[in-house]
């Protein structure tokens, strides 16, 4: 059986709240980080953008290893 994940980060587009974007962004990182050390496997990566905002949805899966 299959498991799957998503990690949804919504981060600013506007210029002045860049040091806002760049932790959001690391917390990204760390999220996923996570998630592929135990296993999981980045299948998808959509970006949807919006006028002050980008929202990230990334999609992991993995086999379930007690399966």
């Amino acid at each position: 059986m299959q498991q799957i994940k998503t990690v949804t980060t919504t981060v600013p587009s506007v210029d002045h709240l860049g040091p806002m974007r760049g932790r959001q962004l690391a917390d990204r990182n760390a999220d996923l980080a996570k998630l592929t050390s135990i296993g999981y496997v980045l299948a998808s990566t959509y970006v949807i953008t919006g006028e002050e905002r980008v929202t990230f949805v990334d999609t992991l899966t993995r086999e379930d290893p007690t399966a």
